[in-house]
């Protein structure tokens, strides 16, 4: 038959079914039944979703580096960040259900351990450190200003304290950088002998809305002009290609063995309470809500294998040997904790 104008043959949709069927053998007569094959799970071969909630400051690494690369040990990778804080209120929420949960400082993996009246986590472990820097934009009207501090000409704090200058930050209360940010000009006040340097570049206090943005917008606000400055972490600034400027080591939160020097400025927590200023560690840990356990495992394991410790060195990150413990070590998984060293935090 010929197709005329008004006669349309449009196929939507082939389904094949492979179903049982029954197969008799020619020799014995014997009834054999086959069944229904999975296609999908037969033809990819893979071993599940591996889910991971992350602190969005580790958005880069992760998704364009680690991701990847661990995924083609068969798993599918899934990937999701916010501030570290926000992270862990929406596990404790019953809103995500992460296999691996990885947060800048032990605090927000602590809030699960210590969740009433279930715990949601039993242990973690600090794999690789950074320090705190000012990453600036280039095309910003005071680039001139930020390169003559980058030089020492100019105090980074006179630059961040200027009329005019769009200086953004993240929420103290949803995400440990900014905590630490207000911790580092509270120390600038210490190591300056200069009460008000703190004030001055929080513009009035530690939650200014004017100052406020989602952690993982804010290096894209950056990028398009729309903060002059923002606080960063090393590897950030690195991985970015933005240009920043280094704190001194009282400030930048970045050497254990200020360890205790650091402890003299803090920050607000959302109970009400203060933390204490602290070198700046990643932690990572499995939660309870995890649903791929064998996956959740080798993750971490990829984590803190030469593959992932040189993807992170590349990045910016000093790993950690050995690995800062925390939490209940017996409860760590006998797959990660026979192939590396720990030390108690």
């Amino acid at each position: 038959m010929r197709l005329g104008r008004k006669t349309t043959t449009t196929i939507t949709s082939i389904v094949i079914l492979v179903t049982a069927f029954t197969v008799y053998s020619s020799s014995s007569g014997e009834q054999r039944q086959m069944k229904i094959i999975d296609v999908k799970t037969e033809t990819l071969g893979r071993r599940g979703d591996v889910n991971v909630l992350y602190a969005a400051s580790l958005l880069s690494v992760l998704e364009t580096k680690i991701g990847p690369a661990f995924s083609n040990l068969g798993y599918d990778y899934k990937g999701e960040g916010h501030g570290s804080i926000q992270d862990a209120n929406m596990i404790i929420d019953g809103q995500r259900f992460p296999d691996v949960f990885i947060s800048v400082g032990s605090n927000p993996i602590n809030m699960l351990i210590n969740n009433k009246p279930t715990p949601l986590a039993k242990w973690y472990l600090g794999f690789a450190s950074d320090e705190m820097v000012i990453a600036y934009n280039p095309k910003s009207s005071f680039a001139a200003d930020f390169e003559k501090a980058k030089t020492g000409v100019m105090r980074w704090f006179q630059v961040l304290a200027k009329p005019g200058i769009k200086f953004l930050r993240t929420d103290p209360l949803l995400d440990p950088k900014g905590c630490n940010t207000v911790i580092a000009t509270r120390l600038a006040d210490i190591l300056y002998h200069n009460s008000s340097l703190s004030s001055a570049i929080l513009n009035g206090g530690e939650r200014n809305s004017n100052q406020l943005r989602p952690e993982e917008i804010l290096l894209t606000l950056l990028e398009q002009g729309e903060a002059d400055a923002i606080p960063a972490y090393k590897h950030e600034a690195i991985e970015r290609g933005f240009p920043f400027i280094s704190l001194p080591t009282q400030i930048n939160l970045g050497d254990t063995a200020f360890e205790n020097y650091y402890k003299q400025a803090s920050c607000t927590q959302q109970d009400g309470s203060l933390t204490s200023g602290k070198p700046i560690v990643f932690d990572i840990t499995i939660p309870n809500s995890v649903r791929n356990n064998e996956g959740a495992i080798q993750f971490v394991n990829f984590i803190l294998s030469k593959e992932g410790t040189t993807i992170l060195q590349n990045d910016g990150f000093k790993t950690m040997t050995p690995l800062m413990i925390g939490g209940n070590v017996s409860s760590i998984p006998k797959e990660v904790s026979s192939t590396n060293i720990f030390k108690n935090r």
